[in-house]
């Protein structure tokens, strides 16, 4: 009878502090509106090197784009080639077949990626066991395929199991890749989910520099209402970034 009221209270005991621990992640979460912008997809990261640089473009990116968030800054430079038309269809959601970017001269690995990529829409998960089947070779491949796990593989029986096993595979990511402004938006992103808000901001904060404040960044830092609560500062600076206002001559 002893063993079973120890048992009792120690099932109580633990029942109690996971109850709390959960009540404060959920508190958490809800002050912080739950940081939508870390759920954007930073498509800029992953069109990488599948753009040409070039002059500005007359034709606008898409907007909106799959995964919500500012249009992709890659897609606004360059002509209006073929290219150019196939990310756009990618970008905006669009299933783009095999065919479709072949002919507008992807191949390789550069191909192999762009249809992982198409699955996006139609077919997340698909695009999940793609990443999965292989160990990432670039810091684009290790932030999508955590994105997409914190996205659909997070629920309330396994949310710290997820969280930092992702935490752990992106310091790893970070280690190997370098300091890529992708790879500290997603530790952000599981970070929330966690209600870990100072740390999400401060990684945030990471991306925008390191991305040498790329519009993504800084817009998904401007379009936080609770960054702008309790980090004033650097709202006012990501502002100031997008719109520096006229220069003196």
């Amino acid at each position: 009878m002893s063993l079973l009221l120890a048992g009792g209270v120690a099932l109580g005991y633990a029942t109690a502090v996971i109850g709390l621990h959960r009540l404060n992640v959920h508190r958490m979460r809800t002050a912080a509106g739950g940081f939508p912008t870390l759920a954007w997809l930073d498509w800029d990261t992953l069109l990488e090197g599948l753009v040409p640089d070039g002059i500005d473009s007359a034709q606008p990116p898409p907007s909106p784009v799959l995964g919500g968030g500012p249009p992709p800054a890659a897609l606004s430079r360059g002509p209006g080639d073929n290219r150019r038309a196939a990310l756009l269809e990618l970008v905006q959601g669009e299933r783009v077949p095999e065919e479709r970017f072949s002919s507008a001269g992807f191949s390789g690995g550069q191909l192999e990626w762009l249809l992982t990529l198409s699955h996006l829409a139609p077919e997340p998960s698909r695009a999940l066991a793609l990443l999965e089947s292989r160990a990432p070779d670039t810091a684009a491949e290790l932030y999508l395929r955590e994105h997409l796990r914190l996205s659909s593989r997070v629920h309330a029986a396994n949310l710290e199991l997820q969280v930092f096993s992702t935490k752990r595979r992106l310091g790893l990511g970070l280690a190997r890749f370098g300091e890529h402004p992708s790879l500290f938006y997603a530790r952000a992103h599981a970070s929330a989910l966690l209600g870990f808000n100072s740390s999400a901001i401060d990684d945030l904060a990471r991306a925008v520099y390191f991305s040498r404040q790329a519009t993504f960044y800084l817009r998904a830092v401007t379009s936080s209402p609770y960054i702008e609560e309790v980090r004033p500062a650097l709202a006012q600076q990501c502002r100031l970034a997008l719109d520096p206002g006229p220069k003196l001559e």
